[in-house]
């Protein structure tokens, strides 16, 4: 079906479905003029509600009790008087360790045996018929050989050790047995071995090796790598069994021509530093393990003379558990001047050669 021209001279087409169309705008014309009417009339029924804010539009629904919430009202703050607490945290203390029982010294009477007699048994028959409780044994000698083998490498770099380990083994069945108070001898810094491979050597002033009455070289207490030597010995004797370790030659010479020894590092003008640095380190070692430690004493104490080897009344007092005397020395002196350093019960402390004992410790 031709439609009519329009005024440019083309025909206008009208489709099939323009009838269609015209309705569906006609729906939403009268749609929107329906909703236009709606709200004006909900602006004109709640306009009393509504409100015009900062941050918008708010409705006041009239169905909603007591009407919207007032905003909160701030006042000044609520101060609490009440009294300052003071809580105190009480530190946890450290635990106090518990110090090592101090030895209880009782006299004792000792026979000297040699290493041979330990190992075929004769030692404790020795000590019976002399009376004795006690038995003392070199177990490292002037020398500087050892009685057992010791672990300590320097032993076998210097050669030290013994061919076998029988002595030990008797010592450790004597211990067990318990029937007898053992002392182990033990010669400290005459050492010609550690002299001689130079540790700690005592020279003169010119750089010579020193040498004492007997021709034999020592090595100093000022030397730690001795110290450690000799630590390390008394140790494993300790853990063998022996109760006391009797140290020979504790400090610096004193018999001989100590005149013409070197001052300096290895043997310096007040010699009772190094002395007790080292007294005091074993004494230490070997109180953890219950076991005494001795010093063996041969100089003269006299007011005013010098103490060549630096084993001073007080180093004594101060680290010796008992101080053994030699025959040279005298007992009574000995123990008045020791009794002043400090040394307390210095008649069961002092052993001193069976002739001169009276009631007190001794030992031949």
């Amino acid at each position: 079906m031709a439609g009519r021209k329009n005024r440019y001279g083309y025909q206008e087409y009208r489709g099939r479905g323009g009838g269609r169309a015209r309705t569906v705008l006609l729906f939403i014309i009268a749609l929107l003029a329906v909703l236009l009417a709606v709200g004006t009339a909900f602006m004109i029924v709640m306009g009393e509600y509504i409100e015009y804010t900062d941050g918008g539009i708010q409705i006041n629904w009239p169905w909603m009790a007591g009407g919207p919430s007032a905003p909160p009202q701030f006042s000044d703050p609520v101060v609490l008087e009440s009294e300052d607490v003071v809580v105190t945290v009480e530190p946890t203390p450290d635990p106090t360790p518990t110090p090592t029982p101090e030895p209880q010294y009782q006299p004792i009477g000792a026979v000297t045996v040699k290493a041979s007699q330990l190992r075929d048994g004769s030692a404790a028959q020795k000590a019976a018929g002399a009376g004795a409780d006690a038995l003392v044994v070199e177990m490292k000698a002037a020398n500087g050989k050892l009685a057992w083998q010791s672990a300590a490498e320097l032993a076998s770099t210097l050669g030290a050790n013994a061919a076998d380990n029988k002595t030990a083994e008797a010592v450790r069945a004597l211990a067990q047995d318990g029937g007898l108070y053992l002392v182990a001898r033990v010669h400290c810094f005459k050492d010609p071995g550690m002299a001689n491979a130079r540790i700690g050597t005592l020279r003169t002033p010119s750089g010579k090796v020193w040498y004492d009455r007997m021709g034999v070289c020592w090595t100093s207490p000022a030397e730690p790598q001795a110290v450690d030597y000799l630590s390390a010995l008394c140790l494993e004797l300790a853990d063998m069994g022996f109760d006391e370790i009797l140290l020979d030659s504790a400090g610096y010479p004193w018999d001989g021509e100590v005149n013409v020894l070197a001052t300096g590092d290895n043997r310096p003008e007040d010699r009772t530093v190094p002395v007790s640095a080292f007294l005091a380190r074993l004494s230490g070692e070997l109180r953890e393990r219950g076991v005494c430690l001795s010093v063996y004493a041969a100089e003269k104490l006299l007011p005013g003379d010098e103490v060549y080897t630096g084993l001073t009344a007080d180093v004594l007092a101060g680290h010796s558990g008992r101080v053994w005397l030699d025959k040279r020395v005298d007992r009574a002196h000995y123990e008045a001047v020791l009794a002043a350093a400090g040394l307390d019960r210095p008649a069961a402390r002092i052993v001193s050669p069976a002739a001169s004992a009276g009631e007190g410790s001794w030992y031949n």
